[in-house]
């Protein structure tokens, strides 16, 4: 009976605490998303300094902001149409194109994983086009 007790016990414990995590959570402004688990959570999502379309050369950087148990590993993906598939060197919150190209076009979103779990950003669409600015 008492093991029965003290599972009991514990397992309330344990929802109260999470509640007050979510509680407490609830006016940071940070993603809603977020438990007690550690792994990634999106703190600021998929964000552009890039208007609607970009002429060819302009530079474009792509940010994402992510929350959780560190270490992370973060990788920008692009899908041009085919799927997702990683951007070679683009390993940090923000990834940077130095000279837009027509070829840059897609979809961009930012992939994180830790030992917790993953997640990804809400994809963001890059549009580059030739012409004068």
């Amino acid at each position: 009976m008492k093991n029965t007790a003290n599972k009991n016990i514990t397992a309330v414990f344990t929802s109260l605490a999470l509640a007050a995590f979510f509680i407490a959570l609830a006016g940071t402004g940070r993603a809603q998303n977020q438990d007690a688990s550690g792994g990634p959570f999106i703190v600021k999502d998929t964000d552009s300094d890039s208007p609607g379309t970009n002429i060819v050369t302009r530079i474009v950087a792509i940010k994402a902001e992510i929350g959780g148990t560190p270490p992370f590993a973060l990788q920008w993906k692009v899908d041009r149409g085919h799927g997702f598939e990683s951007i070679p060197g683009a390993t940090n919150a923000t990834y940077r194109i130095g000279n837009a190209q027509v070829s840059d076009a897609g979809l961009y979103s930012l992939f994180a994983t830790n030992s917790f779990g993953h997640i990804s950003t809400t994809p963001v669409p890059l549009i580059v086009s030739e012409g004068v600015d």
